[in-house]
């Protein structure tokens, strides 16, 4: 995207919108509907506006507050938080304000369908996510009798690939470019092999690593524990080579370590710049602007599934709790590769 000014200070990532110096949320991807908005704010020469200053007690506003000092929201990982304050703060702000001081109790689904409305189809839904976590909050609260948000059905958005998955071209150019001793090497073999999402990853360490060779950890987005084998016989879809890679990655690395995924400083990487960084270290191996840290979780579940693993087997190695999801990402590989040998849809690329 042109016009952004990106750098990184002391392990943390930042991003600018060049010409008019506003800061734009540098823990999403930028093709996130967030980023995109603050990115068209920016260019039009638009600043956020501030909160309303005077809360009107049980206004939209005052339900705000309240639902973010609540459990409820502390329980969301950090990334969300961060979309779903931007959102409300975005809500409470509309009409320049005079949405955030509205009685709650005289919200209406008319009232949420209009705001939805107004909206491109995913920030649409995002709003309506929003709009049935402050009436579940208010309800319980007792601030409503009622839930209006039930029964209003999210907006139909087009069909997307989503993160792409790395074919094996791809996975062998980064490991060209970035060898053994290198912090995007060390990075790529543990999302690699864990198959763990990139706000998992940077929290990876030695400490992670128990007395029977699994490595364990509690996913930020469930809260679900996961345990990947590592320094244990392997089941039989697993490829003993990438394990291989991240043990020789990590060693070249160095002892003392506290965690496998660092800056150049010895710290741990931040959560929300990490996937930025992988992204750029990705671009510099000639790989497509498209090519994410995701696309590499991908892969392994999909490297899998034509290994013959089951969808149980694949879930519990990348921690989804959905197994239709784990169906979704791998219903493209052809179930004919585990009866006769054909080509891996990692060599062909063909995906969708």
């Amino acid at each position: 995207m042109k016009g952004l000014k990106r750098y990184e200070i002391g392990g943390k990532y930042y991003v600018y919108h060049r010409a008019t110096n506003t800061p734009l949320p540098a823990h999403l991807p930028e093709d996130h509907p967030d980023f995109l908005a603050a990115y068209f704010e920016a260019e039009v020469g638009l600043k956020p506006k501030a909160a309303p200053k005077h809360v009107v007690v049980n206004s939209v506003q005052h339900v705000v507050s309240r639902y973010m000092a609540s459990n409820d929201f502390k329980k969301l990982s950090e990334s969300y938080q961060d979309v779903r304050r931007r959102d409300m703060n975005r809500l409470c702000c509309q009409k320049d304000g005079a949405i955030g001081k509205v009685p709650f109790n005289r919200i209406e689904s008319r009232h949420i369908k209009a705001d939805m409305g107004a909206l491109s189809p995913n920030p649409a839904n995002e709003r309506l996510k929003t709009w049935r976590a402050l009436f579940k909050f208010a309800t319980y609260a007792e601030i409503v009798a009622e839930d209006v948000t039930t029964g209003i059905q999210k907006v139909s958005t087009p069909s997307t690939q989503g993160h792409i998955p790395w074919t094996f071209a791809e996975i062998e150019n980064f490991r060209a470019r970035w060898t053994y001793g290198t912090e995007q090497r060390a990075a790529f073999e543990t999302i690699f092999w864990c198959g763990c999402r990139m706000s998992d990853a940077v929290g990876l360490g030695p400490k992670n690593i128990d007395a029977e060779g699994w490595i364990n950890f509690i996913q930020q987005k469930t809260k679900s524990d996961v345990s990947v084998p590592l320094y244990r016989d392997l089941p039989d879809f697993a490829v003993p080579e990438d394990r291989d890679h991240l043990l020789r990655a990590l060693e070249a690395m160095g002892d003392g370590r506290m965690f496998f995924i660092q800056t150049i400083f010895g710290q741990q990487r931040s959560r929300k710049a990490a996937s930025s960084w992988f992204s750029e270290a990705a671009t510099e191996a000639t790989l497509p602007e498209d090519r994410s840290s995701h696309g590499l979780r991908k892969s392994r579940m999909i490297l899998h599934a034509e290994r013959g693993a089951t969808t149980h087997q694949i879930a519990a190695w990348s921690g989804h709790e959905s197994l239709k999801e784990v169906e979704r990402y791998t219903k493209r590989v052809n179930r004919r590769l585990l009866l006769t040998p054909s080509p891996s849809v990692l060599e062909t690329g063909e995906f969708f």
